[in-house]
């Protein structure tokens, strides 16, 4: 194809901006790669990026020898604005004309002598500011010479083509195998951090109320905790001790409770709870407590919330202090005794009030050391 280079190179010098050619005058040829505001990555396929940069490849290809020697001078000038302080739009700015320059040194085998760099906390143009532009000042007399060269052949065109080829392909491959090594290293930078040490999302605990047990009222308890946060427990009382005359404390008493376990370790908790029973106390160790030289015999209930937190003893064992706060009636018959027969003193009683409706230090184990 005749004059196919003298052509090719007319053509790429008239599509290129900011390109002036005159006889007897050098030419400058400007390029243009765009950065996304606030990153340094250099995206050849952003916008116009990719077409920029395959005619600077070109032309710098073309010229290879005359830059190396110095003849032309390659300029590279980062532009950035948007940074706080000025000095951080420079450092941004001199990362972006490297990423460039080193897309120009990689692909057209020229130096980074071959560069003269200057960065700028300025706007390019007026609403650009993210830019890094590469100009080469072509004299007249190199551009006058490549005129008197032989004419380019199909032959010649297809092995520059074939050789654009095969090192576009070769930097694809660098980058496929360098891609793994930069996963590696990247986890190896970062050392894997330990999984804190959790409760399981479900157990199953058994309990005892200590308190309660001291005062003769032997207390039993299951805690399922459903989820990390959430438990249903469910505790029960009873005692049977003495007869009918004399000492007596027989009491029964069931006390379900739902909890919400707060906090990162899940130690505090807040609940709602309620309690029912029946009893019969007279000067055992409770009915110590009451006034007087009265028994009580009835029915009670109540409903509040509790407020606790659990002291971890081992992986196993742990210490649960709660105290419930709530309403309470009580619906009971009053008695004394005399000569061992009971007296009634009062039928039909009853009593309300707001206040303590339960407390608590149980020992608690959790079943299968899943805590």
């Amino acid at each position: 194809m005749k004059h196919l280079q003298r052509h090719l190179l007319v053509l790429l010098l008239a599509l290129l901006p900011g390109v002036a050619s005159f006889a007897g005058e050098a030419a400058d040829s400007l390029y243009i790669f765009r950065f996304v505001q606030g990153k340094d990555a250099f995206y050849a396929p952003w916008r116009d990026n990719s077409a920029q940069l395959e005619a600077l490849l070109t032309l710098l290809r073309a010229h290879r020898e005359a830059i190396l020697s110095g003849s032309i001078p390659v300029r590279v000038d980062g532009y950035c604005t948007g940074q706080a302080p000025d000095e951080e739009n420079r450092r941004m700015a001199a990362v972006r004309s490297n990423r460039v320059k080193s897309e120009l040194i990689g692909r057209a085998g020229v130096t980074e002598a071959c560069f003269v760099t200057a960065n700028h906390a300025v706007e390019y143009a007026k609403g650009v500011r993210n830019v890094v532009t590469v100009t080469l000042c072509i004299p007249a007399d190199i551009n006058e010479a490549k005129e008197d060269l032989p004419d380019a052949t199909d032959t010649d065109l297809k092995i520059v083509q074939q050789e654009q080829k095969a090192v576009q392909q070769e930097q694809k491959a660098i980058q496929q195998a360098q891609k793994p090594a930069r996963q590696a290293k990247s986890e190896a930078a970062t050392p894997e951090q330990p999984t804190p040490t959790r409760r399981k999302e479900q157990s199953l605990s058994l309990r005892t109320n200590l308190l309660y047990d001291a005062f003769l009222l032997p207390t039993l308890g299951v805690e399922w905790r459903i989820s990390h946060s959430i438990g249903l427990k469910l505790d029960g009382s009873f005692s049977w001790w003495g007869g009918n005359h004399g000492k007596v404390q027989k009491v029964w008493l069931v006390n379900p409770e739902v909890r919400w376990y707060l906090l990162r370790d899940r130690r505090f908790y807040a609940g709602v709870s309620g309690s029912y029973g029946e009893y019969n106390i007279y000067k055992y160790l409770p009915g110590k407590l009451l006034k007087g030289d009265t028994g009580y015999q009835g029915k009670l209930w109540n409903a509040g919330v509790t407020l606790g937190y659990q002291l971890s003893l081992s992986r196993s064992f742990s210490l649960d202090f709660n105290l419930g706060l709530g309403y309470t009636r009580s619906a009971y018959d009053s008695f004394g005794m005399t000569d061992g027969v009971r007296i009634h003193k009062q039928q039909g009683g009853t009593k309300n009030f707001w206040g303590p409706t339960q407390a608590g230090i149980s020992l608690v184990w959790t079943i299968g050391n899943n805590k």
